[in-house]
């Protein structure tokens, strides 16, 4: 594809993570809507031709390197370890939706790219989410293991419930934690993919789950992650059919209708 910052031409590529808990879901239409993005303005902007601008097309044409078999691409024009940061370093991180995978995968980044220079116009930094990625662009990096706490959001279904809703919502919660125990057992000693998928019965109803963090959060970090986002928003989804958490480092979904390729 075109480069998106830049003159030289970059093919995007990234590497997906997968992980399946039993769920049983066919015929599945699934989308690539736009969710949310976020412009930090505290970064500033770069001019056509930049160093800036150079070392951003650097960590994009680096990503493209990585293999498909990797759960997450966080890269830039710098190697690791990331100390003594220069100034206009570029970073670059991607995440795609552990059943978003090949094409789906590329075709997503490559919304993605287009959706943040349309969105954010040549700033430094900014973040996109889409229904199977999230592309975020800063011009500096905290290193591994890190929780990106800032821009983040809920999203509710705009569907009300219908029926016992305070039955639904207990046992939603529960749903929750128990997703969240699944989570927890996950990237232990940095291994293995940070996504975890599941599905409850609540009375005649079916509710379908997901939960994914950055790669980065190995050992116990993406579980702080998801139970700290889901925290911060006690009241939003509860008499929704449905609800989205997230930030640059997790997200978590619930839906009453199948959302999740098999």
């Amino acid at each position: 594809m075109p480069s998106i910052f830049g003159s030289a031409p970059i093919l995007a590529v990234v590497a997906i993570q997968l992980l399946l808990i039993p769920s049983v879901v066919s015929s599945l239409n699934v989308t690539n809507e736009y969710i949310h993005h976020a412009c930090n303005n505290t970064q500033g902007k770069f001019k056509p031709g930049s160093v800036f601008e150079k070392n951003l097309n650097i960590a994009l044409k680096n990503i493209s390197a990585f293999n498909l078999h990797k759960g997450f691409a966080l890269d830039s024009n710098m190697d690791r370890p990331y100390k003594n940061i220069p100034p206009d370093t570029a970073f670059v991180m991607l995440q795609c939706r552990g059943d978003s995978y090949g094409s789906k995968c590329r075709s997503c980044l490559a919304t993605a790219l287009s959706g943040l220079r349309k969105k954010c116009p040549r700033n430094k930094a900014g973040t996109i989410w889409y229904d199977q990625c999230t592309l975020d662009i800063s011009t500096y990096s905290a290193g591994d293991s890190r929780i990106l706490y800032d821009n983040y959001f809920c999203k509710e279904n705009p569907k009300d419930l219908s029926g016992d809703t305070q039955m639904f919502i207990k046992k939603k919660v529960a749903f929750t934690e128990k997703l969240l125990s699944e989570v927890k057992k996950l990237g232990k000693n940095g291994k293995g993919p940070l996504y975890a998928t599941g599905e409850t019965m609540i009375g005649t109803k079916k509710l379908y789950g997901m939960m994914q963090c950055t790669d980065e959060l190995y050992e116990n970090g993406c579980y702080v992650c998801l139970d700290w986002i889901i925290s911060e928003h006690p009241l939003c989804g509860r008499e929704k059919q449905g609800v989205r958490y997230l930030c640059r480092s997790c997200n978590a979904r619930f839906e009453l209708y199948p959302f999740l390729r098999t």
